[in-house]
């Protein structure tokens, strides 16, 4: 059953049935039916007011949303800037089945979909949703990008890997930069805030020559910390970043474009970690600074060109990033726990560090072909190529680890697919779907440790080591226009992730052979509605999913070495998620999002696991819903409108690591929105967090303190923060 558990003395106990869900998906036939006979009996009016229909690329080829055949939540370049969707965190709450896992090291935040997927990325390339900018994909340590001029977003939910390729075992997200174009479009914005915050954007683009044009966007935010550390007597989370965009658009012809896009990331920022369950939360107590630098680089070089028949597109890519931190190994409020000490004893820089740093070259290249033949059947087939360098160095330094040492590591990931999808129409409605995909993947290990202490009985050990992978994914899928404006869908997907090595080699230190895990395999089967009723004012999309993972990657916190490892367990997850847009009066937007989540770990060889715990970061209940409403009102002479908007967010209870030690409280946000806009010039304010709630993000396990209690380190949500601003565009 679907359990939503609050954790204390207080304990609520909200059970939510599978009889709930299918209560759920049985309202929403009930709603579509009803909508579609009404639609099916309707006129034509001219005074309806319609919502606009959206075309997605999530099978790489452009197609009306409604014909997707598994879940998606798409966000265009307006919901993008209404949402203040400013990073890859924040379409978290906005999407059912996506959560975003914030450890508070932007290297460590990794998304996971209805309860698959890699938590932390504990190995170079440990991820279940990879993130595509512009078709290429990111380093998994670089997913958590903030984001400038972007022109859509696609979350889709459930196996990608016949089309989006390696790791997407869960879903991909796919983000698309706003294109040039061949007027000149000139921007520029800032705004202020509470925490110090402040922000400068521009824009600039327009053509170079009648078939080159180009656009350059950028965007520098910074602010100041907001909570305290107790040794330092400072404020934490204090952050600059820099975001550039580019893109060039060559079009030669009119059968061939050419489209060069690059950006450039980067990220100064505090680290941080506090109790979970301290009654100052939150706070820390570090001796020392903890920062990261964080330096990000990519391009992707698109040519796409149309022959009598088919389409043919080559997509290369190259990303980079250089990672630097500095860690206090132990924070004094978490480790006075642990050893029930008092946190000042362990105020002392020069012990209990570590030094990190990192590097990491990609290359992808994938060529496609598309084409459509005369009795409408739609095929695609390609090939794929990936490369990733990864170096990773990090030493430490304290006596609390037991570890005084420095590990040199290389991971070299290599892979080769082919990959080909059908779509063959059956009459004017019916349609089938196969896709397939295979991956040939090979993990190359190279690593060294050598004591710093001059105490060790071995003073230094290197080892290499090698894996290969063949990976076989997919999906079938069946879809029926029941309108010409909604469809209903059935979907069996099998998706995969390589096994491979943990990044940092703990077992090095002692001589041991380092660690690997297995390959990850997901059978999912979806089915539900999508698309338009009502004479186009309201959108609804629906699915009922099962998902059977066998080898999932988890992290076990080990006692020994204060180090996560991972185990591989067995899961099955299933649920309910609902979408819906409605316009039902001019200027009047309503939306709304919930997804029902049941997880449950099956089998796993690790005996502090036990079958029937709940899967890590996966809230049984998520629900957003919004209200935005425009009035024309003109200003200074110039044509405007006011609008206002509110936003409420709310996360339910998750566990926090496979062993269910502790549950994290639910936590429900209100977002306020509200300005003036007309063609080029906009004021607002915004709002976040309006009543200040105090909660925690995420937290890990760190075993039991002394005394036997369990103790873990949370990630704080953001508190209320506020501001102006305005844009300015010519």
């Amino acid at each position: 059953m679907f359990r939503v558990l609050s954790r204390g003395s207080d304990t609520l106990d909200v059970h939510l049935p599978l009889k709930a869900a299918l209560t759920v998906a049985c309202g929403v036939a009930a709603v579509a039916g009803e909508a579609v006979a009404q639609e099916t009996e309707s006129r034509e009016r001219p005074d309806v007011v319609t919502l606009e229909q959206v075309t997605v690329t999530a099978r790489k080829v452009e197609e009306p949303v409604r014909q997707i055949p598994f879940g998606i939540t798409v966000f265009d370049a307006e919901s993008i800037e209404r949402d203040r969707l400013q990073d890859a965190r924040s379409i978290g709450r906005s999407t059912p089945g996506l959560n975003f896992v914030d450890v508070g090291a932007r290297p460590g935040n990794l998304p996971n979909i209805r309860g698959v997927g890699s938590l932390i990325p504990l190995s170079g390339d440990d991820t279940s949703v990879p993130v595509f900018v512009d078709g290429v994909p990111l380093p998994v340590r670089a997913q958590d990008l903030d984001f400038v001029d972007i022109q859509r977003i696609e979350v889709l939910r459930g196996p990608q890997n016949s089309v989006f390729g390696r790791n997407a075992q869960a879903g991909a997200i796919s983000i698309t930069t706003a294109d040039p174009t061949f007027e000149p479009v000139f921007e520029i914005g800032g705004e202020i805030g509470n925490f110090e915050h402040g922000r400068i954007s521009a824009l600039a683009s327009g053509p170079l020559s009648e078939t080159l044009a180009a656009r350059l966007s950028g965007r520098f935010d910074t602010r100041g910390g907001d909570f305290a550390d107790i040794t330092r007597n400072d404020d934490v989370r204090g952050k600059n970043v820099t975001m550039l965009n580019g893109k060039v658009l060559w079009v030669p012809g009119d059968d061939t474009d050419v489209t060069l896009a690059f950006r450039y990331g980067n990220y100064d920022e505090e680290v941080f970690g506090v109790l979970f369950d301290d009654p100052g939360f939150p706070r820390q107590a570090t001796d020392i600074e903890q920062r990261l630098e964080l330096e990000t680089a990519g391009a992707g070089l698109t040519v796409t060109h149309d022959f009598a028949d088919f389409t043919l597109i080559s997509v290369t890519g190259l990303q980079y990033y250089q990672l630097e931190q500095e860690l206090d190994s132990t924070d004094g409020v978490v480790f006075g726990v642990i050893a029930d000490l008092p946190p000042a004893v362990f105020d002392d820089p020069t012990v209990d560090f570590r030094l990190s740093a990192e590097d990491d070259i990609q290359v992808s290249q994938e060529i496609r072909l598309d084409g459509e033949l005369t009795n409408g059947m739609r095929w695609l087939a390609g090939v794929s190529f990936f490369r990733a360098d990864l170096d990773f160095d990090v030493a430490f330094s304290g006596d609390a680890l037991d570890l005084f040492g420095d590990f040199e590591e290389s991971f070299v990931t290599t892979s080769y697919a082919t990959f080909g999808k059908v779509t063959v129409p059956f009459g004017d409605r019916l349609r089938a779907t196969g896709g397939l995909r295979f991956t040939h993947e090979i993990k190359d290990f190279d690593g060294r440790f050598t004591d710093l202490s001059g105490t060790a009985a071995i003073p230094s050990t290197s080892q290499s080591d090698s894996l290969t992978f063949d990976l076989v994914t997919g999906r079938a899928a069946l879809s029926y226009d029941f309108l010409p404006t909604f469809t209903g869908f059935a979907s069996i997907a099998r998706g995969a992730k390589a096994g491979g090595f943990q990044l940092l080699d703990i077992d090095a230190a002692d001589g041991s052979p380092t660690s690997r895990f297995e390959s990850a395999f997901t059978w999912s089967y979806e089915a539900g509605v999508r698309g338009t009723l009502l004479d186009g004012r309201l959108d609804l999309g629906a699915s009922l999913f099962f998902n059977d993972t066998t080898d999932e990657h988890v992290q076990v916190f080990d006692v020994q070495s204060l180090q996560f490892i991972i185990e591989n367990v067995d899961v099955q997850t299933y649920g309910v998620e609902l979408e819906t847009t409605a316009r039902p009066v001019d200027r009047l937007a309503l939306s709304a999002g919930v997804g029902l989540l049941q997880t449950e770990i099956v089998a796993s060889d690790d005996p502090t696991i036990v079958a029937g715990n709940e899967a890590p970061f996966s809230p049984a209940l998520t629900f957003n819903a919004a209200a935005q409403y425009a009035h024309p009102f003109d200003l200074l002479e110039r044509d405007g409108e006011l609008f206002g908007r509110i936003e409420y967010q709310y996360t339910g209870s998750r566990t926090i690591d496979p062993q269910n030690t502790v549950d994290l409280d639910p936590f429900d946000l209100v977002n306020l929105r509200f300005g003036w806009g007309s063609e080029g010039v906009s004021v607002y304010g915004f709002v976040d967090n309006l009543f200040d709630e105090t909660y925690a993000e995420t937290a890990f396990s760190f075993g039991t303190s002394v005394t036997g209690a369990r103790v873990a380190a949370a990630s704080p949500g953001l508190p209320r923060r506020f501001g102006v601003g305005a844009r300015l565009r010519f």
